[in-house]
């Protein structure tokens, strides 16, 4: 991915996460104002959390890229837009909180099921492309994937006049949720596996790691409504990202 490409990537995944934290604060000051603020914490926190920290990952990795710590740097930048992408999620809670309509309810899903499909395609993708493919394909093989998950997301049933639906954009339907389930379960399983090759490297490890704990981080924030799912994935993710970060920085991050 060339670096101007890197860059507009970054601007848009900024734009997205001033928009939602903007979206969000006024979400809790209508929430407080109300007496719903309890309830709806647990919604509001995560995704604030989890677009901040997936922007200063952005921000970090796009100065501290190197070409050489692996294939799934190619796609990074699409990867964390496509995670902050998916807290278009508590749109629908602010609606229910002010009676604005920022997005419809179908917009808000079909985006929050193409960020979720995609962002696991990525994952996998970056574990596949580490080992067996050309790495040069990898832009082919995202187009490809961003526009069967677009369709997929288009087509995917969805409940928006569901209960939770009005707290969070959420995937209603179990084939699709299995989908994306096994997907990423078969990202991390190719990142244990490059984890324990042949030719093991304490840098090769960490990377993997940070992959796995990213991956497991994000399904848990981003599918689950559970207060205790989101909190432990958002603990993971963070933990994920800052190994990332700091092998991408160095690569002796244990000396």
């Amino acid at each position: 991915m060339g670096k101007n490409l890197r860059f507009v990537l970054l601007g848009i995944q900024a734009l997205i996460t001033l928009i939602l934290s903007a979206v969000i604060v006024h979400s809790i000051i209508a929430s407080v104002q109300s007496g719903m603020w309890v309830t709806t914490r647990v919604h509001l926190l995560p995704s604030l959390i989890h677009l901040w920290v997936a922007l200063i990952a952005a921000l970090l990795l796009c100065f501290f890229y190197r070409a050489n710590i692996g294939a799934e740097a190619r796609v990074l930048p699409l990867l964390f837009l496509m995670i902050s992408l998916g807290n278009v999620k508590i749109l629908p809670l602010h609606h229910t909180l002010t009676g604005v309509f920022i997005l419809n309810p179908l917009t808000v899903s079909v985006l929050y099921h193409f960020s979720l499909l995609f962002g696991s395609f990525l994952f996998l993708s970056s574990g596949l492309f580490q080992q067996t493919i050309n790495p040069t394909k990898l832009g082919q093989y995202s187009f490809v994937g961003a526009a069967s998950a677009l369709l997929l997301s288009i087509l995917a049933p969805v409940s928006a006049s569901s209960a939770t639906f009005l707290w969070e954009a959420s995937v209603t339907n179990k084939l699709f949720l299995g989908v994306c389930i096994l997907i990423n379960a078969l990202a991390v399983l190719t990142f244990l596996i490059a984890m324990f090759e042949e030719h093991f490297s304490r840098q090769t490890f960490s990377r993997c790691l940070s992959f796995i704990l990213m991956i497991i981080g994000t399904i848990m924030v981003t599918v689950s409504q559970d207060t205790l799912f989101n909190s432990l994935g958002l603990v993971l993710y963070v933990a994920g990202t800052t190994i990332l970060i700091l092998v991408t920085r160095t690569y002796h991050i244990w000396t």
